[in-house]
């Protein structure tokens, strides 16, 4: 009887301290973005939902997901949007979360919002900058950039700028969001923050474009890993060889989601849990994934890359 009570607490105690961790996942949808990150209280929350519907929706349905307590819109562009769309109709939604920009080139972002509107018991919210999110009483989750007034446009560089961005801070680590802000943003963000920035975990902000992940910010984030949400053989040429030039100069482990879905791990206080990438605890021997076909006429070569920082840097300096 005995050995039977000690089991059963056992499982418990296992099971609450997985629960006690909080987990991200940057799912590998192609040339998009889609983030799903489980809380240390259980709750669960989906940023984006990438460009198409099948694979953001067999991730959750792997997961045996049926309920989502938070999604999240970044900004109106459809490599953010449309997979949201299969969401709604798919799964149950509790809170929606959205930027006040108006794409004036698509129609689509505007029937997301319909999704929202008539989805059952589904409130929708507009953060503001500097707002902490009340998701979870250990989590601290900081709006650092949308646009909570309506911003009405067809320029890209303006809605990627009005991307909402998120800082989750847990257990002494923090994982920053950056949906598609570009340099101005950060620029913004690195004077009113400062080292309100600092992250152990970056998700490199539109997908690894030239036109974001600037020095100055990335020495207010100064990431010990960074993911870069990016498609094989995209038409933008990401991510671009600045940008990735600029993050390997931190020191920071970049991994990309081309072959695969990537996961960060922030354990619970006193688990006695390291800091995992891809359930491995040291950041050393966590093998990268496979590098990117990038824009050929910059990075002429379309071989995999796997391991060491070195291994990266030496690619990059292929001519």
């Amino acid at each position: 009887m005995r050995t039977t009570f000690a089991c059963l607490v056992l499982i418990i105690f296992t099971a609450s301290a997985v629960r006690a961790q909080l987990n991200a996942y940057f799912i590998n949808v192609g040339q998009g973005d889609a983030t799903y990150l489980e809380l240390p209280n259980g709750s669960n929350v989906l940023i984006d939902g990438g460009p198409s519907a099948q694979p953001i929706y067999r991730f959750l349905n792997e997961k045996g997901i049926t309920k989502i307590d938070h999604v999240v819109l970044t900004h109106p562009h459809s490599d953010h949007y449309r997979g949201l769309k299969k969401v709604f109709a798919a799964f149950d939604v509790k809170n929606f979360y959205d930027t006040m920009a108006e794409n004036l080139d698509a129609k689509g972002d505007n029937n997301l919002r319909e999704l929202a509107a008539a989805e059952p018991s589904c409130r929708t919210h507009f953060p503001e900058v500097g707002a902490n999110m009340d998701w979870d009483k250990h989590v601290t989750v900081k709006v650092l950039n949308t646009c909570s007034e309506p911003v009405i446009s067809r320029n890209n560089d303006i809605i990627n700028n009005c991307s909402l961005v998120l800082r989750f801070y847990y257990n002494g680590n923090s994982i920053l969001l950056m949906g598609d802000a570009e340099a101005s943003v950060e620029n913004a963000m690195a004077k009113i923050f400062k080292s309100g920035l600092s992250s152990t975990y970056l998700k490199v902000g539109h997908h690894g474009s030239r036109y974001s992940s600037t020095e100055k910010f990335l020495s207010r984030v100064q990431p010990k890993v960074a993911v870069i949400s990016v498609g094989q053989d995209n038409t933008y040429g990401h991510p671009h060889r600045e940008a990735l030039d600029r993050i390997m100069a931190t020191g920071a482990q970049v991994f990309f989601t081309l072959t695969g879905t990537q996961s960060l791990t922030i354990p619970a206080p006193k688990g006695g849990t390291q800091l995992l990438v891809n359930g491995q605890p040291n950041f050393g021997d966590v093998a990268v994934t496979e590098i990117p076909k990038f824009n050929m006429e910059e990075w002429p070569f379309d071989k995999a890359y796997s391991a060491s920082l070195e291994q990266l840097k030496e690619a990059a300096d292929v001519k």
